[in-house]
């Protein structure tokens, strides 16, 4: 679903408001443009990013796994994958996937790749890729051993509802532009 600029900005900005607004802009570019290419509403990404990070790039977890805006899992991406022990004993090659996942711009687009795979796992899985279901998989929310997969629960069903205040927002009338 394609939103205007001007909307997504609004969305980073009501969960961030002391955030720069050309930062915003230009987060709200990428978001957008990788919302477009990938078929998924923008304000669902603004919405996770909020619960996740609150907006705030430099997040690390406390127990240095998630990293960034998305709170990335950094042992899943790239170099980290290889890594017998990302978290205590990360290689080069992985310290340097978590410094960029500490990148904005980087770090949204992998969130974005990562809402596709996480659509693509529960469409196969359960045979749905509706949101709660791929933002429940994003979460961690999938169990293999009882074969449970994108299983929603209450931080899922936050975020829905708070997607759902963005898209409130988004409706109302804006007053006219100050000349």
């Amino acid at each position: 679903m394609l939103r205007p600029i001007a909307t997504i900005v609004a969305a980073v900005l009501l969960s961030r408001p002391e955030l720069a607004p050309d930062e915003a802009a230009r987060w709200a570019a990428i978001v957008q443009a990788e919302a477009k290419a990938r078929g998924f509403d923008p304000l669902s990404m603004v919405a996770l990013v909020h619960s996740e990070s609150g907006w705030h790039p430099g997040v690390v977890s406390p127990s240095a796994e998630d990293y960034g805006l998305g709170q990335v899992r950094a042992r899943f991406v790239g170099a980290c994958k290889k890594d017998a022990d990302p978290v205590h004993s990360p290689s080069p090659e992985c310290r340097a996937v978590k410094e960029s996942l500490l990148d904005p711009e980087q770090n949204l687009r992998v969130v974005a790749q990562l809402i596709t795979d996480n659509r693509k796992l529960c469409l196969e899985k359960a045979k749905s890729s509706a949101l709660p279901r791929w933002l429940a998989s994003y979460q961690g929310l999938n169990f293999p051993k009882q074969k449970r997969w994108c299983v929603p629960a209450e931080k899922t069903w936050k975020v829905v509802k708070y997607r759902e205040l963005l898209l409130k927002e988004a409706q109302k009338p804006k007053p006219p532009a100050k000349r």
